[in-house]
């Protein structure tokens, strides 16, 4: 069993408010997260993960080692006062969550920035060596993103990746998928979800353009060592310090099977 590394059971506080503390981490998070809707999941294999291995290789003659890609650590803190912890506990009274929801926002920022941008030395979608791309116009007439996507997906089609594809947008590019085509009752976002075959997503990490993807997690996937967590980190004068954690990396195996829109 994995040991407790977050401190939880150091908290002075409740099995009752440990579990807003928790909902209220997760529900944040998913409104925020965009990556893991496009990409498989692969684990948590444990906070003790911190490198994935790749294939061996040579490096020398007779002689071979495995290059890994490092798996990142994501941390974002946040206080909660002592006395209104007592107030819920003791008198049901509201507790402020707000604190909780802005540092689970910050995590799941990261993480997209990781996945979407890459980190260090490590590149993310965007950024992987031998992907596609394609130059988008301006999308401003019903239509147009359309044959754009067309053009993507026959892409990686011809690159020999058949289907189902996800496709995730910076906002502004996702927003115009919402108008309504003037012959109908559908949307773009309708009709292009019917072409990929899969979803389409809004990413606010990326600020322009988007990314289309294969799906499948023989392409790509997130590998998660400890997925987001609430840690107790201790007293703080007034509060108590609790931290949001999170440990993965972005490994893509077919950077064939990606078109970035820019």
């Amino acid at each position: 069993m994995e040991k407790d590394y977050l401190g939880r059971a150091d908290a002075p506080i409740s099995a009752g408010t440990w579990k807003l503390l928790d909902t209220t981490m997760v529900e944040a998070a998913k409104s925020q997260l965009a990556g893991r809707r496009l990409i498989s999941i692969e684990g948590p294999f444990g906070f003790g993960l911190k490198a994935i291995p790749l294939s061996d290789c040579e490096i020398a003659e007779g002689i071979s080692a495995s290059p890994f890609i490092p798996v990142n650590l994501v941390n974002s803190t946040f206080y909660l006062n002592k006395r209104d912890l007592a107030a819920s506990e003791r008198d049901q009274l509201m507790l402020d969550t707000e604190p909780v929801a802005f540092a689970a926002m910050a995590c799941a920022a990261k993480e997209d920035g990781i996945i979407f941008s890459g980190i260090g030395e490590t590149p993310g979608l965007l950024g992987a060596e031998g992907s596609g791309s394609l130059a988008l116009t301006k999308w401003d007439k019903p239509g147009a993103a359309a044959d754009q996507v067309i053009t993507a997906v026959t892409q990686l089609d011809d690159a020999g990746f058949h289907g189902p594809y996800c496709m995730g947008l910076a906002p502004a590019r996702y927003n115009l998928l919402l108008r309504r085509y003037p012959q109908g009752d559908g949307t773009e976002l309708d009709h292009i979800r019917s072409i990929l075959g899969g979803d389409v997503v809004k990413a606010p990490a990326l600020k322009t353009g988007g990314v289309l993807l294969a799906s499948g997690r023989q392409y790509c996937s997130v590998v998660i060592g400890q997925d987001m967590s609430i840690g107790f980190n201790g007293p703080a004068g007034d509060a108590f310090e609790f931290s949001i954690s999170e440990s993965l990396a972005l490994l893509v195996r077919a950077p064939d099977s990606i078109c970035v829109l820019t």
